[in-house]
């Protein structure tokens, strides 16, 4: 199917979604919208407001079922393991082949652009373009090589290696790597102000529509487009957010050969750096995003309810978290500030990386086996304990 019909195709069934989504239960944000008013806010409320959505995680699959080795499950390339934790064991499943076998595997993504347009706040649609946003996510440490305390390579590649750096082959060759990603036609989407609301910061605007609102668009995309479980759909936007920053998900479906495939993606906003705060700035939600993807990619892998790093600071509190998401423990909680990003520079453009937890902080090991008995990269020295635990 060529991109014209592809994109016809996407076009008209997702403006078929959008006059659906009318019809759901609206959230307090979006009632408060209602008159299409744009709010106005001074840069201190605008960070805030912002980065108070954090992280979330929306579809999930049976361990059951990704643990099995039934031929008819499709779904990425995948490893299960476990550690034990206070006499219980907690198994988990992450991607690529298993450390010890020194196989590298590469993974494909697709990047589906969406362009926000806005109506009914003022006489013309306010259009978020989100061309710049690709750009900057394909030319980024994400896809690109570049330097790190590990060595040199993309960013999930290293630290995924850091990780399993004393747990892989004795040569050290496993891997994993994304594929450098293809990029569908860019699909417009409308918001009304049932269905999402804006915000000025002095002469620049921001965007957030309803999550659920969001979240049947990319699935309408993903199905009418015909992405397999063999590719990440991630879904971008520019400065504009989803009553979240960014999410992960994932759901199975059951075809006609009896066959079932295990779907993920993620969303990611982009926001302009020169707009906002480094540690929610430009490709800072993907990293986040797709390293809790490659850790958790069924969102199954359950752990002890944590509390958030660092250890004994006055913020910190249980996070209600029982999920392996390496990214919520320094970017998703009230000590968020503690924990600045890492600013990774490619062809003098740079890059915000939020530092992220690794595998042994979750598993409680002292040392850790990570590289270098690293708890967090990029950082590396962000971190120098393992979780504390809350009691229940």
């Amino acid at each position: 199917m060529n991109q014209r019909v592809v994109r016809k195709q996407l076009l008209r069934v997702c403006f078929a979604v959008v006059f659906a989504s009318l019809a759901v239960t609206q959230t307090a944000f979006a009632q408060a919208s209602s008159r299409g008013k744009i709010v106005e806010m001074d840069p201190a409320s605008l960070q805030h407001y912002l980065k108070s959505f954090g992280y979330k995680t929306r579809g999930s699959i049976p361990r059951a079922k990704t643990d099995s080795s039934d031929s008819r499950f499709v779904s990425l390339t995948h490893f299960s393991s476990s550690f034990t934790l206070g006499g219980v064991t907690y198994p988990f499943t992450m991607l690529g082949y298993p450390p010890r076998s020194g196989k590298q595997a590469e993974f494909s993504s697709v990047i589906v652009p969406l362009r926000m347009n806005f109506f009914g706040f003022s006489a013309n649609p306010i259009i978020f373009d989100p061309g710049p946003a690709v750009t900057n996510i394909i030319h980024s440490p994400m896809y690109q090589n570049a330097q790190f305390a590990s060595g040199f390579g993309q960013f999930g590649q290293m630290m995924q290696r850091a990780t399993f750096w004393n747990k892989m082959d004795p040569e050290r060759k496993w891997s994993v790597r994304m594929k450098q990603p293809r990029v569908l036609p860019t699909i417009d989407v409308e918001v009304t102000p049932e269905t999402g609301s804006l915000f000025k910061m002095g002469s620049s605007l921001f965007g957030n529509v309803l999550i659920d609102f969001l979240d049947a668009q990319a699935i309408t995309i993903i199905q009418v487009a015909g992405l397999g479980p063999d590719e990440l759909p991630v879904f971008v936007t520019d400065n504009v957010i989803a009553e979240a920053l960014g999410y992960h998900s994932a759901y199975s479906v059951t075809n006609p050969g009896g066959t079932e495939a295990f779907q993920t993606y993620l969303y990611t906003s982009w926001l302009d750096p020169t707009l906002v705060e480094p540690i929610i700035a430009d490709v800072s939600t993907f990293n986040h995003e797709n390293l809790e993807w490659f850790n958790d990619p069924f969102v199954n892998n359950v752990v002890m309810d944590w509390r958030y790093p660092p250890k004994g600071a006055p913020g910190a509190v249980c996070s209600h978290n029982t999920l392996l998401e390496v990214g919520d423990p320094e970017g998703n909680g009230p000590t968020f500030q503690d924990f600045p990003t890492v600013v990774v520079p490619i062809d003098g453009v740079d890059y915000h990386l939020q530092d992220l937890v690794m595998l042994p902080w979750f598993a409680d090991e002292v040392p850790s086996s990570a590289e270098n008995g690293w708890y967090d990269f990029p950082a590396t020295d962000y971190i120098s304990v393992p979780a504390v635990y809350c009691q229940h």
